[in-house]
């Protein structure tokens, strides 16, 4: 017994990994902050899975953006207490819907999430602006396909929106995550969109607040003061939008 109780002891005494407090990336940093999420076993696991996912899109790199999917991850476990299917638009490859899907082992959740995107940039409008940033898109399809099929409850919906929104029946939302980088298609969204989200649901926008997005940004103050309510800004340059 004596011997049984020492090896508890030991296990109990057994240094733990270090806590991280100070972070580098995405265009922030921080010190001496509690940044304990980012060595947490469920998310350091997704996370991976979403980097491993989206190295077609980096050539191989690795972009630091743990913060953004902290706060994705945050936002859909807030969606859990709600009534609704989970709803992005604008996907991409998928790197917040995909640590989203193995943080929260989506497959074992009864409810939905609807990925909308043309999986091939963003619909040409004629301005140079939308043309120098499909230089980074490519047909990525079947690669998010494959990213998303251990997940039977995840639907891919290709093509512009918000033409594809009727394609998904979605009757309530309780997670919603914008990312379409051209305020017209996601202001187009969000007012389709908004009667459907559940009281207190959270929608997470991507390009909030980056420098070359005032467009976003000053259509996404309109609208929340259309709803009376307000953008919370974040650091990553993300911005937090809660239905009322």
């Amino acid at each position: 017994m004596a011997f049984g109780v020492g090896r508890a002891i030991k296990k109990m005494l057994k240094p733990q990994q270090p806590l991280q407090f100070d972070y580098a990336g995405d265009n922030i940093a921080v010190r001496k902050k509690n940044l304990s999420f980012m060595s947490d076993k469920d998310f350091a696991f997704a996370w991976g899975k979403a980097v491993e996912g989206n190295r077609p899109a980096w050539g191989g790199r690795t972009k630091d953006v743990r913060w953004r999917a902290h706060t994705a991850v945050w936002a859909a476990k807030h969606g859990l207490t709600l009534e609704g299917d989970f709803v992005e638009c604008g996907v991409f490859l998928g790197l917040l819907s995909l640590t989203i899907c193995h943080s929260l082992k989506f497959e074992q959740i009864p409810r939905n999430f609807y990925l909308f995107d043309t999986f091939d940039g963003i619909p040409d409008d004629g301005r140079d602006a939308t043309k120098k940033q499909n230089r980074a898109y490519f047909d990525c399809f079947e690669y998010a396909k494959k990213n998303f099929s251990p997940f039977p409850n995840v639907r891919l919906i290709q093509g512009a929106l918000p033409g594809t929104l009727p394609e998904a029946p979605v009757e309530k939302i309780a997670y919603l995550s914008v990312d379409l980088n051209h305020a017209k298609y996601e202001k187009e969204v969000i007012t389709e969109l908004w009667d459907r989200l559940s009281r207190s649901a959270i929608v997470l926008i991507d390009d909030y607040a980056f420098q070359s997005n005032e467009e976003q940004y000053e259509m996404w103050n309109e609208f929340a003061a259309s709803k009376g309510t307000s953008v919370l800004t974040m650091p990553t340059g993300s911005g937090i939008l809660i239905k009322p």
